[in-house]
């Protein structure tokens, strides 16, 4: 019997439009431009503000409340939590001092952890969480300057350490990142290095997206010992 097949379904779909709002919340969140504590305009005005309906914005702060990055109280509003800042993170990282001067020492904490990171992100990420990858490594890919680039992949790996749905990773991570910042211009950022960590990015991603945990972490791993080599 002839089977009637909607081709059309197997290509990846677009975000729904709850979906990118969501999405783009979400970024806020990652790029440290909400922050833990920071009350939403009420839902009627950030609609506005946003160009959006009411039912769509709703739908997308729901599904923020369910990953425990927003907290919807009635007649306190619509509040930012971010479940890094905590006093069990703050003991996690305290022993970690700020300032170094060995980058390598530096990057060899980022090998210890960061592949494992990746396996668990690869094992829990939803299709949501790799179309916020994609958007980023898309955004990455265009022409931008280096502090641009930078920044962006910075994101890009705090997003993997968020996937992990593990608040005590992202904020280990964020303080390696930190400690990373001080030494980061020892690592030219020019053509051969950007072409390298949008190819590095891309292997990492399509691991997670995969769902392969001994994928992502090689291709973690492979990241981190490029750097090495740089």
């Amino acid at each position: 019997m002839n089977k009637t097949i909607d081709w059309g379904a197997v290509h990846e779909q677009s975000p729904s439009l709850a979906d990118s709002l969501s999405m783009s919340l979400e970024r806020l969140v990652l790029e440290g431009g909400l922050r833990d504590g920071d009350r939403l305009p009420p839902e009627r005005d950030l609609a506005l503000q946003l160009g959006v309906s009411r039912g769509s914005l709703r739908e997308a702060l729901r599904a923020l409340e369910l990953r425990g990055l927003l907290e919807r109280t009635p007649g306190r509003g619509t509040i930012v939590r971010d479940a890094t800042r905590s006093a069990h993170a703050d003991v996690l990282v305290s022993g970690l001092a700020l300032h170094t001067d060995d980058f390598m020492q530096a990057l060899e904490v980022r090998a210890c952890i960061e592949p494992p990171m990746a396996a668990r992100a690869a094992q829990r990420a939803t299709d949501l969480d790799v179309a916020q990858l994609r958007r980023i490594l898309d955004d990455m890919a265009r022409d931008i300057d280096a502090a641009e680039f930078s920044r962006l992949d910075r994101l890009f790996h705090r997003a993997i350490a968020q996937y992990t749905y593990n608040p005590l990773l992202v904020r280990l991570l964020d303080r390696v990142s930190e400690i990373l910042d001080v030494t980061r211009s020892q690592l030219p950022i020019n053509r051969a290095t950007r072409r390298r960590a949008l190819a590095d990015h891309r292997a990492i991603l399509d691991a997670v997206a995969s769902h392969d945990p001994d994928a992502a972490s090689a291709a973690a791993a492979a990241h981190i010992a490029g750097m090495h080599e740089s």
